[in-house]
């Protein structure tokens, strides 16, 4: 009995209250539409053949069982208590919405940096991600198994990457921007990698430039980092109350975006003066003809991942600011 004593307590008693509560709103709706189809098989009684109603009755049956279960578990279990850990969690949120855009970057600075870390290895943090890929992806990197996140684009038939250009077919009506992705994806879907990053890379470039307002005469380095999008990000943070936007856009996404811009666009350690090609997709490299290696189909992916981000993020700066 000792393990039971829960049931006897005070949170056990306001549960039982609240999830009574919700269950009398609910109850009369299932009562209402049990109603409703027991008047449909007299109505359409003559136009409906007997397998259809003998469907009816059985989901009218099923109703009826269901408005009888939730009566039931309103005398058993009327209410949900919120554990500890949920109540911590609130708490926290509401005391997040009084920081600082820095404040709340430093505070959050584990998950910041994960996502940063993704940016690095041409991974952006998109809509099609949620907490656990996040983990799961970081966990590809440092493992050193990379094709799991590719893996993740193409489950289920491709379906993310149908998805993603999905969302791009409806972004372009300039016919410059309409001409560059069309010409990318038709390049992508015929296994001409190199031809779809060119095109692909070229409009990140001018979507980029076109959405977000940088520092005049601003070199590559300054443009594609926090500095370069110091402006947007604070306009964005300040306009928004929820942590769940925050979270999203200013944990992961801008950190993520940020690095895989400046790995796109500035050149590092891999300058022409050098002359080491990067293992990875370079502005540069790719479009002044110095490209020498092989793309690769993922490198597109990330491509198209990032150009559906940056028309999401950057050029809906409005549903952001909620």
């Amino acid at each position: 009995m000792e393990n039971n004593n829960w049931i006897f307590s005070d949170e056990y008693r306001k549960m039982i209250k609240n999830m009574n509560q919700i269950t009398k709103n609910l109850s009369p709706k299932f009562d209402a539409l049990c109603r409703n189809n027991l008047q449909l098989r007299s109505i359409l009684k003559t136009n409906i053949n007997q397998e259809m109603l003998s469907a009816i009755a059985g989901f009218k049956k099923q109703m009826v069982d269901f408005t009888r279960f939730s009566k039931q578990l309103s005398e058993v279990f009327p209410s949900f208590q919120l554990s500890e850990k949920v109540r911590e969690f609130i708490r926290e949120t509401k005391e997040s919405e009084s920081l600082s855009e820095e404040e709340f970057e430093k505070k959050y600075g584990g998950e910041f940096e994960i996502c940063k870390t993704l940016g690095e290895h041409g991974w952006v943090v998109s809509e099609h991600s949620n907490p656990k890929y996040i983990k799961n992806w970081y966990k590809a990197l440092i493992e050193d198994e990379p094709e799991k996140i590719t893996e993740f684009f193409e489950a289920d038939e491709c379906c993310v990457i149908k998805n993603i250009v999905s969302t791009l077919d409806t972004k372009y009506d300039d016919p410059v921007n309409k001409n560059y992705y069309s010409r990318g994806i038709k390049a992508f879907r015929n296994k001409d990698y190199m031809t779809s990053a060119m095109y692909l890379v070229g409009l990140i470039e001018t979507r980029v430039n076109a959405l977000v307002q940088f520092p005049d005469r601003a070199k590559y380095k300054e443009k594609f980092s926090n500095k370069g999008f110091a402006e947007m990000k604070k306009e964005q943070f300040e306009g928004s109350n929820s942590f769940f936007v925050k979270r999203y856009h200013f944990l992961n996404v801008y950190p993520s975006l940020i690095a895989f811009l400046n790995r796109l666009f500035v050149d590092g350690e891999y300058t022409f003066k050098r002359g080491v090609e990067p293992p990875y997709i370079n502005r540069n490299w790719l479009l002044h003809g110095k490209c020498c290696r092989e793309i690769e189909r993922f490198e597109c992916i990330q491509l198209l991942n990032a150009l559906e981000t940056i028309e999401n993020v950057l050029g809906n700066k409005k549903e952001i600011m909620d």
